[in-house]
């Protein structure tokens, strides 16, 4: 009857311990996460906006998403700097929210800014998810 309570206590701190350790480790990708999905929200507000034919809105999305892309480095490369790779997607990422920063607010001009932004996210995303 000892073995079995301790054997079940022992499970319970196992249990606990483990819940503990994958906590935290869930939260050491958030910033990253956090920062990815708002940058998502974004460029498909700036497709939706081309779709639908009103871009009125897409400077405010596009001056958000480069921002936001400044933190990109520091947030997927906290304790290093980045590979070579990873900055020359980066700067093509950037090269694509100038371009669409200079389209203004009409959608013949917004729409092929906003296929570069998605081309560079894209191409980012195969290679590092």
């Amino acid at each position: 009857m000892r073995s079995l309570i301790l054997l079940v206590l022992g499970l319970a701190v196992g249990a606990l311990a483990a819940s503990s350790v994958l906590n935290a480790l869930g939260r050491r990708d958030v910033y990253p996460r956090g920062l990815m999905n708002v940058m998502q929200h974004h460029a498909a507000a700036l497709r939706e906006a081309v779709r639908s034919g009103k871009c009125a809105g897409a400077p405010a999305h596009v001056a958000a998403m480069s921002s936001l892309s400044h933190d990109i480095d520091s947030a997927m490369y906290p304790d290093s700097s980045p590979e070579e790779a990873f900055l020359e997607y980066e700067h093509r990422l950037g090269d694509a929210l100038t371009a669409a920063t200079n389209a203004g607010t009409e959608c013949k001009a917004v729409a092929p800014a906003v296929e570069r932004i998605t081309s560079a996210c894209d191409s980012c995303h195969h290679q590092y998810r």
